[in-house]
């Protein structure tokens, strides 16, 4: 197919359709109805279309409401459609040639009518060697009217959605060939060479294309690269837009005072300081480009009111660097209100909350696939060498390199430089280690930001510090050693060092966040932070280390509490040690027991495993009212945490073991514990403790069933509890005594269900060796083995009786006599 005849096509609309786009462009119009035999839709479409041409042309497709919505031609269009028609009216009212493509199409049952308008050469400037009057006609006895929509020599053009008449802005652009008019190459480049950020690259260009986002932040500590990327992205951009053209104008602005470089930090002479001076910059960005038009200026409009306009008018990419130095509350009311034409990124190491944006958390280079290419290039730039490589001369101490540095770009330039210029590696890691040559970095990363802390967050940096390796703490844990509220930290402390990029968060295996901070940050925290309660803190985190080290035992008793406790931090971890010892207490001193689950459910009223821990201690008074005490503490574990499993265990069982001497209400009681079980069994389904549960209350429900009655029903039964037996058992070659007398228990209920309800004595005797194997002498099974042993041997009696009789006198030292 011819290329031309290839924009009209019924496929490149059907891809237009796809696109969805909900308003009109500048290079796209919709229109629900095509007719131009009346004078003023005449007029009207023949503005449109040279408008369409002296821009960049574009389509104009008929069928499509002001809704967007898709939905055909119908009997208020013209029948006949003829392109001769279309080029007389071309040549009656525009000064020069027009070129247009077009063809009705037929999308899902419905005709579209498509325009393609092909766009003139930058030198060519269509005008109307005519007025454009239609007569419009008046109600009642009134004259009807003249009206005008363009006079002739007028030259009109698309801006946005609209077709306007031509200003200076459009004679820029025309003269520009509409290419991008833009300030990013004039801006100076702050890297040699670029590395890596491929996925934080496609990451910025989804977001940036997305129609909902608007604006775009880039955050991170100071030296993580964020102008870097930002000026690598939109240079990148730049090219591409060449052919895409999704902006007319991108504007950089940078507010950044000072950099880093290898010979210390220097400050640059351009930069905004405020909301005005952002204006101000942008409107001269307007001005040196001839972008004002003469009667706007004629109209004297207020700076920040015209650039306001402009940016409200055009596709702009406005690009705002190092904004925390300009969060005031003008420039956030200019982000609230931002045009939705306005695409805005910005980079900053505060990161903005109060307004809808799109962020990206800017973190340093990948350890395997950036940082070692990112070393290589900056080595090669300070020895002026290609060869040999960083990673050639120091391969080897790259990982402890990135564990020092986390991939900073600015640390690492500072190795690269130390390196090129003769120190030893092994003094450049110590320097890391203690911070020293990198005072500069320090200062220049960290200075700024954390002298504006309050003392709760100034408070939880030094705690970050303390640590020689990176540790990550909970929250209950730095309220244990900060003394400050779970509030103070959780809800203004670590919120707002999270902003500033200077904390980060780790979710464990098991569910619990742990925060902690950069090695940098660290470095700096421990040498420049000066706290008046710095003998407490101190004090308090030793008193963490050591209680911690409580838990590093490996003793499996005190594993499994931590497990089965679900602690999350040290302090509800000291709390379940504390619950346990009550447990044991109530053995010989109940009341005392009490009061002390009671103190510890006062301190953590949120810790669910000290209402299990209550619950038991109930479970096992010698009260009338233990059961219901002990079912109301489980009960509220659950509330607290609705997937406690343990919670659910030790409710199956209290309600199983309930129906000892309640025989009339034992089916219903039944029935809950299994409800309980079965909630268990959904949390975990590997849960021995569950798999018994259930396997003993389906047991027992085969035994209420009547066999002569219901022997479908109690098979099916018995074999549910048999299919639960067999996860009921501990696996492993190391058990302990306590797993090993569990499934001795296990077996031996098992072996009851085969021998009562399955009636497989057999495979009773089979279940008894088993259990046996894990306790020998377990008294239970020697006598049920004994009893099914004896069992097998009456049928044989019955079978055989002399043989069975010689056997057993035998077996008892008799002598037998043969006839």
């Amino acid at each position: 197919m011819n290329i031309s005849l290839e924009l009209i096509s019924e496929e490149q609309i059907l891809k237009i359709k796809n696109y969805n786009i909900k308003s009109e462009t500048a290079d796209l119009d919709y229109k629900e109805v095509f007719s131009i035999k009346d004078s003023k839709d005449k007029i009207e479409f023949v503005k449109d279309i040279l408008a369409f041409a002296n821009s960049k042309g574009g389509y104009i497709i008929y069928g499509v409401n002001n809704n967007a919505e898709w939905i055909g031609l119908d009997e208020r269009s013209d029948d006949k459609i003829d392109e001769a028609d279309l080029a007389n009216i071309f040549d009656n009212f525009i000064d020069g040639d027009i070129n247009i493509l077009t063809n009705t199409v037929e999308i899902e049952g419905n005709y579209f009518f498509v325009i393609y308008i092909k766009p003139t050469h930058s030198k060519e400037i269509l005008s109307f060697k005519k007025d454009g009057q239609y007569v419009k006609k008046s109600w009642g006895n009134k004259p009807d009217k003249n009206i005008t929509i363009f006079r002739k020599g007028d030259v009109y053009c698309r801006r946005g959605s609209r077709s306007i008449k031509a200003d200076s802005l459009f004679y820029r652009q025309k003269s520009n060939n509409f290419e991008i008019i833009e300030n990013i190459t004039s801006q100076p480049i702050l890297y040699n060479e670029f590395i890596g950020r491929k996925e934080y690259l496609i990451d910025l260009d989804n977001k940036l294309n997305h129609l909902n986002n608007r604006i775009i932040q880039i955050d991170g500590i100071g030296g993580i690269g964020k102008t870097t990327f930002v000026h690598y992205y939109v240079t990148k951009l730049l090219k591409q837009q060449r052919s895409k053209r999704d902006y007319d104008f991108i504007i950089w602005s940078s507010s950044k005072r000072n950099k880093y470089t290898p010979n210390g930090i220097k400050d640059l002479t351009e930069y905004i300081a405020n909301y005005k001076e952002l204006i101000s910059e942008i409107h001269q960005f307007i001005k040196s480009n001839k972008l004002i038009d003469e009667s706007e200026e004629d109209e004297e409009l207020e700076t920040e009111e015209y650039v306001l306009n402009f940016l409200s008018n055009n596709k702009v990419l406005l690009v705002i660097d190092n904004l925390e130095t300009l969060n005031d509350t003008q420039l956030v009311s200019f982000l609230e209100d931002a045009p939705p034409s306005l695409k805005i990124i910005l980079t900053t190491r505060e990161t903005l909350g109060d307004f809808y944006l799109t962020r990206i958390n800017l973190h340093g280079f990948e350890e395997i696939s950036e940082f070692p290419d990112f070393l290589n290039s900056q080595f090669k730039i300070f020895t002026g060498k290609d060869s040999p490589l960083f990673i050639e001369l120091y391969g080897d101490h790259l990982s402890e390199l990135y564990s020092y540095t986390k991939g900073m770009p600015l640390a690492g330039q500072l190795i690269c430089h130390q390196l090129a210029y003769g120190t030893p590696i092994n003094q450049v890691l110590n320097n890391l280690k203690n911070g020293r040559s990198y005072e500069n970095i320090l200062n220049f990363c960290f200075k700024g930001s954390i002298d504006k802390l309050s003392d709760v967050e100034k408070t939880l940096l030094y705690i970050f510090s303390l640590p020689e390796k990176e540790e990550f703490l909970s929250l209950d844990e730095l309220v244990y050693i900060s003394n400050y509220s779970s509030d103070q930290i959780g809800i203004q402390g670590i919120p707002n060092l999270t902003k500033m990029s200077l904390c980060y968060q780790n979710l464990d295996s098991n569910g619990n966040i742990g925060y902690s901070i950069p090695f940098l940050a660290k470095l700096y925290s421990k040498q420049y932070l000066n706290l008046e309660n710095e003998s407490e803190i101190l004090a308090n985190y030793e008193n963490f280390i050591q209680e911690k080290s409580k838990f590093n035992s490996k003793d499996a008793a005190i594993l499994n509490l931590i497990q089965r406790s679900k602690a999350k931090s040290l302090v509800q971890k000291v709390a379940a040690t504390d619950a346990l010892k009550a447990l044991t207490l109530a053995n010989y001193e109940y009341d005392n027991a009490i009061l002390n689950i009671n103190d510890l459910i006062e301190q953590n009223k949120n810790f669910a495993f000290l209402y299990l821990i209550k619950g038991k201690i109930e479970e096992n008074g010698i009260f009338n009212d233990s059961y219901e005490m002990a079912k109301k503490e489980f009960k509220m574990a659950i509330n607290i945490d609705e997937d406690f499993l343990e919670a659910y265990i030790e409710l199956g069982y209290l309600e199983f073991k309930s129906r000892f001497g309640n025989p009339k209400n034992a089916k219903q009681i039944v029935e809950n514990s299994i409800k309980f079980f079965l909630k268990a069994y959904e949390l975990d389904n590997t849960d021995q403790r569950t798999c018994l549960g259930l396997a003993q209350a389906y047991t027992y429900q085969a035994t209420k069933t009547n066999m002569s009655l219901y022997k479908p029903e109690r098979l099916k039964l018995a074999r549910k509890a048999n299919e639960f037996f067999d996860k009921s058992y501990h696996n492993g070659d190391n058990l302990t005594t306590s797993q090993n007398h569990a499934n001795a228990i296990a077996a031996f209920n098992h072996a009851i269900n085969y021998r009562n309800n399955i009636r497989d004595v057999t495979k009773a005797i089979e279940i008894c060796n088993l259990g046996l194997s894990y306790e020998k002498e377990n008294i239970k099974l020697r006598s049920l083995k004994q009893e099914l042993e004896d069992k097998i041997k009456g049928e044989a009696y019955n079978d055989n009786q002399k043989e069975y009789i010689n056997d057993k006198l035998q077996n008892k030292g008799w002598h037998i006599k043969s006839n």
